[in-house]
């Protein structure tokens, strides 16, 4: 099978307390042996000879959000046929963990998140990205049913686990007891060849879990009753779906998430909307940063986060004002009330970071700190949280006042405009050749859940230099 991700996730419509038996497996993963997730092998450090490795980090948490302390946690590589590799830590005392170094993906298979402590479970199947803070969250067993149009044979496997569940004449399958996740692997087998494959999140309430029926799609699985979740470019954001509404505020799966890291090619293009023929990678907090050139900036194409609540957030090492906007995030086709959704830059005339949805003055912009809210010259952690229409900026875990508050507001009201097309989501940049951000572009998120001003202070200190 290839490496090329396209995902199906699961819907709590699809879910039911409906459950056959028949052919299942049990899982063991609670017990408090070794034998965790079908066996662990604690190769210490072995797979760190394999090329393109990666240190990986993250926090356990239950499904209330809380830290799980001195939780085991392995890193298990899977070739989709079965684990090959696995390396092994304990979370400390906030359940903070690191983990590697472990290749991104090789020959021998790509890594699995598994975390466990106290009867409760969860895996991770998406991987976690190089030294960002990102969660396992665990929680109760759960049983998973289904059924395979066409297939008489075989079996399933759930990547990351020995569990394996045989396909009976009908095609149907089952398993009795699986951890919770996300962006786990559902793999379809035939002597023991990978056939194709399905991605689900089981992080539900509920304790059973009912597919919908899949049919084999080229080397996916998919169904007509399901959400498809697209690749663009090297990341991925999630088309809207019915998502489980008991995540704790910072677990790493809203609706739309996108992640650039900047260790790989992204899109940039210049004001006029060509490809950008060179693009500067520099040092950034771990790998590689992106210093846009003059006109250029990141194109997200379409994507929509500003919907309801979201969150943006970057690091930067700002080079100051230059008598310019410098623009972080825009959502606009053109500087124009009937093309023009949302923006967030540097303001040059006020001196001020605003937050505005039109021309600027157009009623309901936000304006917060000044010229100095930003540190120049060394990294900072920017964020920008909207959270039922009242917008707030924070600088290194810090809510920066709204200018001329006094210092005593650190939120204002704010409502993008809406529009009758969609518009381009920029980074960095925009149509206009002078509004490039001055400054270095690292670790970008684009979510929209609102998150909490804990959940940022932690990921500040967690990743500063």
């Amino acid at each position: 099978m290839k490496n090329r991700q396209v995902y199906l996730k699961l819907s709590r419509n699809c879910v039911a307390c409906v459950m056959s038996l028949a052919f299942s497996l049990s899982f063991q993963a609670c017990s408090d042996s070794d034998d965790v997730a079908g066996g662990v092998t604690d190769i210490g450090n072995s797979i760190a000879d394999l090329s393109d490795t990666l240190r990986y980090s993250g926090v356990v948490q239950d499904l209330q959000g809380r830290a799980v302390p001195a939780a085991r946690v392995v890193a298990y590589l899977d070739n989709s046929k079965e684990i090959v590799d696995s390396l092994e830590t304990v979370a400390d005392s906030t359940g903070f963990f690191k983990l590697g170094p472990i290749p991104r993906i090789s020959a021998k298979g790509s890594p699995r998140f598994y975390a466990e402590s106290k009867g409760l479970s969860g895996l991770r199947g998406d991987g976690l990205s190089d030294v960002r803070l990102d969660t396992i969250c665990i929680a109760a067993h759960k049983t998973l049913s289904g059924k395979i149009a066409d297939a008489t044979s075989g079996y399933v496997r759930i990547p990351g686990t020995h569990l394996r569940s045989l396909i009976s004449e009908d095609g149907s399958f089952a398993f009795d007891s699986i951890p919770a996740g996300y962006r786990m692997d559902l793999v379809y087998m035939q002597n023991d060849s990978a056939i194709a494959q399905f991605e689900f999140t089981a992080l539900e309430s509920k304790d059973s879990l009912k597919l919908p029926e899949l049919s084999v799609n080229g080397e996916w699985l998919t169904s007509g009753d399901m959400p498809v979740i697209a690749e663009y470019y090297s990341f991925h954001y999630y088309l809207p779906y019915d998502y489980p509404e008991n995540l704790p505020n910072g677990y790493g799966d809203p609706e739309i998430e996108v992640y650039l890291g900047m260790n790989r090619d992204i899109n940039v293009l210049n004001h006029d909307s060509s490809v950008a023929e060179n693009v500067n990678y520099v040092d950034g907090l771990s790998g590689k940063a992106v210093l846009l050139e003059p006109g250029q900036f990141i194109d997200l194409d379409t994507l929509n986060p500003t919907g309801g609540d979201f969150t943006l957030s970057l690091w930067t090492k700002w080079n100051g004002p230059n008598g310019e906007h410098q623009v972080l995030f825009c959502q606009r086709a053109y500087w124009s009330d009937s093309t023009s959704r949302f923006q967030w830059h540097y303001e040059v005339k006020s001196g001020t970071f605003a937050v505005m949805k039109g021309m600027p003055d157009y009623p309901g912009a936000v304006y917060f700190g000044d010229s100095t809210s930003v540190p120049v010259g060394e990294w900072a952690f920017l964020v920008l949280v909207s959270k039922n229409h009242m917008v707030s900026m924070y600088v290194n875990g810090k809510a920066v006042a709204i200018a001329g508050s006094d210092g005593t507001e650190f939120a204002g009201e704010f409502v993008p405009n809406e529009l009758k097309r969609s518009v381009p989501f920029r980074i960095g940049g925009d149509e206009i050749g002078t509004e490039t951000w001055n400054g270095v572009i690292d670790e970008v998120r684009v979510e929209s859940i609102a998150r909490s001003p804990e959940w940022i202070e932690v990921m500040y200190e967690r990743l500063k230099p």
